[in-house]
């Protein structure tokens, strides 16, 4: 029983030792991949968007904390029909936090039986029941919120159907905010690219070497075309061990290097506006 006690000690010793190390390659890279844009006098773009805000909790005053503490501008994807009238005065105390439509309540209307991935905007609602629901949506995020809400929807899980892009569209003033490139495009959209949550089995941290290869990814292709900003996707509630940290060490290194910037969301769809404005 000793002996096993003893193993299992060393091997959380190396565990640790082990995520340290992972840590410190994450740093270099990253600070690798910056120097690059520096040196030939180019910045990248950094957006964080954060999801499923309703009410007041300790994870989401850790999230605002970190915001504050760093001035990272946090673009909050917040459920308008669960919205609390106490969310909207904590908000009121923070000076980087601005709020996104994150659908109407959550719901998968998808059918799971069939294999269907879920959403609440998918293609199985009426444009009826889509343009009420996002316009008392923008009602109640407006009454609550004023000029911290800004007008970009986040449908849930990331997933929307065509009807309702064209549902938003026909509304005139909406950017759209998903995962990549899944998605239908004729909006103004400002994405997300880097999940920092396993969200298969247990929820966790993805680990260092899978947002280094993540984060690796997308500054590679910020190579051949800087102009389009990076988008991190967190989800306060569901921080486990590890999300924190990766926040405390990203923004540390990112808001110190040259090559770096942070945009709100406000400035990402104004500029997303015009270039889509641009285009057509």
């Amino acid at each position: 029983m000793i002996s096993q006690g003893s193993d299992d000690t060393s091997c959380m010793e190396d565990a640790d030792k082990g995520a340290s190390t992972s840590q410190e390659v994450f740093k270099q890279q990253l600070v690798q991949h910056l120097d690059w844009f520096a040196e030939r006098g180019l910045t990248v773009s950094f957006w964080w968007r954060d999801d499923d805000a309703t009410v007041p909790s300790i994870e989401l005053e850790k999230t605002l904390g970190l915001s504050e503490r760093f001035s990272v501008p946090l673009a909050l994807a917040v459920i308008p029909n669960f919205a609390s009238n106490a969310l909207a005065d904590l908000l009121k105390t923070t000076s980087q936090t601005c709020v996104l439509q994150h659908g109407w309540q959550h719901k998968n209307y998808q059918e799971k039986s069939l294999g269907e991935k879920a959403s609440e905007f998918g293609w199985r609602r009426s444009e009826q029941d889509m343009r009420r629901e996002i316009s008392e949506g923008r009602e109640i995020l407006q009454g609550l919120f004023g000029e911290q809400f800004i007008p970009v929807f986040v449908p849930p899980w990331n997933r929307i159907g065509p009807l309702a892009v064209k549902t938003l569209r026909n509304m005139e003033v909406y950017g759209l905010s998903a995962f990549t490139w899944i998605n239908h495009y004729c909006l103004p959209h400002i994405q997300s690219h880097l999940d920092i949550i396993k969200w298969k089995k247990n929820k966790r941290f993805i680990g260092w070497d899978a947002a280094m290869r993540r984060l690796d990814l997308q500054l590679c292709r910020r190579r051949n075309n800087n102009t389009e900003p990076i988008g991190l996707l967190t989800h306060h509630l569901d921080h486990g061990q590890g999300c924190e940290e990766f926040l405390e060490v990203f923004f540390s290194v990112t808001k110190q290097h040259p090559a770096a910037k942070w945009l709100s969301a406000k400035e990402l769809l104004e500029r997303a506006d015009h270039d889509f404005n641009q285009s057509i």
